[in-house]
């Protein structure tokens, strides 16, 4: 089917959000916060805010409230990144030094639960690496002359979080085991939490909107922790990375967040990221 709809300008678009209901008391104002987030964007943090009846907004509601909402979540999202960021390097580095100082520099076929994972990662691994060098990565082409293999950490440092966190599931359960203990858990949890940190980071990274969002992200949480840390909720990610990051990088996180959420008081609500109330003390609790 064509699609037929045709486009709207500035002013138009602001005549169709008043017609349901929004508040605008500026008209400058709310051109420029339309030209800077995109009307289509824009549309995507209205839906908190919709009563009962289908795209309309529940009284009272103004277009500054929905502004400050995009602004939260983009805020939320970069400290969020920057945090997965500091999460995949960490494992990549206990991940490739327990498999080097296990199996050698080089990873064999052994290391795999299977010979097709085997050959799936010698075609990542070798995908990564002509990448690599695309990118001017220069000791790409250093080990590529020298020595015609890669060792583990340097395969690791070329492949991306979600082939990281794929290499991993593909390894024999002894050797996942071996990974997991240096984070005091079970090998389900690390290949559970390796996927959802890898969803949530390309999901900040390429600036979808998580605010009023059913996540997919099926977190695996301990029984002691699962009635506080709902399943599929933005909250249950704080968990994730205060098991798998450095007490001293969870911390900064922490408190940056809470930094974050404190500025824009009043502004949002922060249960539509599954926060509740005393979220900051009970993670504080954990440490």
């Amino acid at each position: 089917m064509a699609y037929t709809r045709v486009a709207t300008t500035t002013h138009q678009q602001i005549d169709i959000l008043r017609s349901r209901g929004l508040q605008i008391a500026d008209e400058k104002s709310a051109m420029a916060i339309l030209e800077e987030v995109g009307y289509f964007r824009f549309k995507g943090y209205c839906l908190p805010f919709y009563g009962p009846e289908k795209e309309r907004f529940r009284s009272g509601v103004d277009l500054e409230q929905i502004y400050q909402t995009y602004r939260f979540d983009t805020d939320v999202k970069a400290l969020t990144l920057q945090a997965c960021q500091r999460a995949e390097t960490r494992f990549k580095s206990i991940m490739g030094n327990t498999l080097a100082l296990t199996l050698g520099s080089v990873l064999p076929d052994t290391a795999f639960y299977s010979v097709d994972r085997a050959k799936q990662r010698h075609a990542r691994a070798a995908k990564a690496q002509v990448d690599g060098s695309s990118r001017g990565e220069l000791y790409v082409d250093h080990y590529t002359v020298e020595y015609e293999e890669f060792p583990i950490w340097v395969d690791l440092e070329l492949t991306s979080f979600g082939n990281a966190s794929m290499l991993y599931s593909w390894l024999d359960r002894d050797l996942q085991r071996q990974v997991a203990a240096r984070y005091g858990v079970r090998y389900p949890y690390i290949q559970n939490w390796m996927h959802v940190l890898t969803v949530i980071r390309n999901t900040c990274a390429h600036n979808s909107r998580i605010y009023g969002r059913h996540l997919a992200l099926n977190t695996r949480i301990p029984s002691s922790q699962s009635p506080y840390f709902v399943n599929g909720n933005f909250f249950s990610v704080l968990f994730v990375l205060y098991k798998v990051l450095a007490r001293k990088d969870f911390a900064v996180y922490l408190q940056r967040m809470k930094t974050c959420f404190d500025s824009y008081q009043g502004c949002v609500a922060i249960n539509w990221l599954g926060f509740p109330d005393d979220w900051f003390e009970h993670c504080l609790g954990m440490m």
